[in-house]
C-alpha cells in the first residue's frame, strides 16, 4: 500500500540538525519503491544493495512537506527529490525564544516559561498557516482510493497535529529529544492522538510510553547514510590509518585519545563540568578532545587536560581517536554519533539512559545512569584497555542505524497506519 505523506515540520531541509537530516532521508526513502522490514535484506554499512526481487517491492508514498523558508533554500538533502515542498513564511524565532536563550535556567536550557510562550504562540500560527495547504493536498487526492498519512515532529508538531487531526488525518509523531517532555503541556495532545510515536531505540519509546498515554510505540531507528557521508570501506580505513599514522609521527600514538563531540545542557555540559577535572586527577595521561560549536563546548576547552577543537568533520575526528564518551541527562535519544564512531572503529563509553544502550551495543560500555565519576574513569580506562577489540565491535554494530535498515520499519509503520 502507498498513498500521500504529509510532512508537517518547522524545519526539514536546510536542516536544523541530526534530526531533520534523519527524517528528511526517511521521507526520500518511502518516496521510491522499496521492502516492507519483513522483506527487507540484511544491509551492510557500505556495501552494495543486495538485489531485491520485484516481488518484495512496494510503491512509494508521494510526499508533500509544510515548513518554514526562514532558512533559505533546499540542499542536496532534498532538491533532487520527490518531495514536494511548501516553503511557508514563518519565523522559527521570535522575541520570546529569544528572551528564553538569554535569560536561560542554571542548567543551560532555555527559560522554561519563556519557551512556553514563544512554543504556543509558534504552533498556533503554524496551524493556522498550513490548514489551508492541507486543505489544497487532500482536495487533489479527492477523487482517488489512496491514503492519507501525516508526519511531524519536535517543536511545532503540536500544531500540525491539530491540523490534521481537524482534516481527519492519522499521523505519526517522532520524539526526538527532550523538548516534548520539557513541556508535556504543549505537547501531550500531539503525542496522544497520534496513531503512533516513533522513536530511535526501545530505550526511549519505553520513556515517551511511561510519561504519556499513547496509542502505540514503534522504533524506528536512526537513517544514518555512511556511504552517501563517508564513501566505500576503503576510504574510511584509510582515512583511519592515515589518522593514526599521523599521531605516530607526532609521537602522540601511546597518549590515551577521548574524543567529545556536540556539548548541550541535555548532552552533559554540567557532567563534563564535573567529570574532566576528575578525570585529570585521576588519569592524567589520557587527553580529551571536546569538538563542536557553541559556548557549552568551548567552555570544557579551559581544563588543563582538554582541548577544543571547534567544529570539525566527524571524519577528522575518529580517524585519530581512541575512544568515544557520550552523555545524556535526562532524555535517551540515541547518539548517531555513537554509531559514526563505531563505523572508525572506535569504541563508545555512554550511560544506560533510554536508548544510548542499543546504540552502544557491544561496541563499548555503558555505565548506569547514577554511576560516580570513579565509574566512568574505570569505564574510559577498560574500553581503552580493549579499544581494538571493543572497536571491531563497534564496526560491527554500527549497521544499526545503516539508512537502508531504518527505512524499510518507517514504510511498514506508514501502511500500518494507512
Amino acid at each position: 500500500m502507498s498513498g500521500l505523506l504529509i510532512a508537517a515540520v518547522r524545519d526539514l531541509d536546510p536542516p536544523a540538525g541530526g534530526a531533520e537530516m534523519s527524517l528528511a532521508t526517511l521521507l526520500r526513502g518511502v518516496g521510491r519503491d522499496g521492502p516492507l522490514a519483513a522483506d527487507a535484506p540484511a544491509y551492510i554499512p557500505l556495501e552494495p544493495s543486495p538485489d531485491i526481487p520485484d516481488t518484495a517491492l512496494v510503491q512509494g508514498w508521494s510526499v508533500s512537506a509544510l515548513q518554514s523558508g526562514a532558512r533559505g533554500t533546499p540542499t542536496e538533502l532534498t532538491e533532487d527529490s520527490q518531495i514536494a515542498r511548501w516553503a511557508l513564511d514563518l519565523p522559527v524565532e521570535d522575541l520570546w525564544s529569544g528572551l528564553a536563550w538569554r535569560l536561560s535556567e542554571k542548567s543551560g536550557q532555555p527559560r522554561r516559561w519563556l519557551q512556553r510562550r514563544h512554543l504556543r504562540k509558534a504552533n498556533a500560527r503554524f496551524a493556522k498557516a498550513i490548514d489551508a495547504h492541507i486543505s489544497t493536498i487532500l482536495g487533489s487526492q479527492r477523487d482517488t482510493d489512496s491514503p492519507v498519512v501525516g508526519v511531524t515532529q519536535l517543536h511545532w508538531s503540536a500544531g500540525a497535529a491539530e491540523r490534521f487531526t481537524a482534516h481527519g488525518v492519522p499521523y505519526v509523531v517522532f520524539v526526538r529529544d527532550e523538548l516534548q517532555f520539557r513541556h508535556p503541556g504543549i505537547y501531550h495532545a500531539s503525542l496522544e492522538g497520534a496513531a503512533a510515536v516513533c522513536c530511535a531505540g526501545a530505550g526511549l519509546g519505553e520513556q515517551v510510553a511511561a510519561t504519556f498515554d499513547v496509542k502505540a510505540v514503534r522504533n524506528v531507528r536512526l537513517p544514518v547514510d555512511f556511504a552517501g557521508r563517508f564513501g566505500s570501506a576503503v576510504l574510511v580505513n584509510g582515512m583511519r590509518k592515515a589518522g593514526l599514522s599521523a599521531r605516530s609521527e607526532e609521537g602522540d600514538l601511546d597518549v590515551p585519545r577521548i574524543a567529545i563531540v556536540g556539548v548541550t545542557p541535555e548532552k552533559g555540559s554540567a557532567f563534563y563540568q564535573r567529570l574532566l577535572p576528575h578525570l585529570a586527577a585521576a588519569w592524567p595521561e589520557a587527553r580529551i578532545d571536546v569538538h563542536g560549536g557553541g559556548s557549552y563546548a568551548e567552555a570544557l576547552g579551559r581544563f588543563s587536560n582538554t582541548t577544543w577543537h571547534g567544529h570539525t568533520p566527524v571524519e577528522e575526528v575518529f580517524s585519530r581517536a581512541d575512544v568515544h564518551m557520550l552523555t545524556v541527562a535526562s532524555t535517551g535519544s540515541w547518539g548517531r554519533v555513537v554509531n559514526e564512531a563505531g563505523l572508525f572503529g572506535v569504541p563508545t563509553v555512554s550511560v544506560a539512559t533510554g536508548s544510548q544502550p542499543e546504540a552502544v551495543g557491544a561496541g563499548g560500555i555503558v555505565v548506569p545512569a547514577d554511576a560516580g565519576l570513579d565509574d566512568w574513569v574505570s569505564a574510559l580506562k577498560q574500553v581503552h584497555a580493549d579499544r581494538v577489540s571493543l572497536g571491531e565491535e563497534a564496526s560491527a554494530h554500527c549497521g544499526i542505524v545503516a539508512n537502508r535498515r531504518s527505512i524499510a520499519p518507517f514504510r511498514s509503520e506508514l501502511n500500518a497506519v494507512a
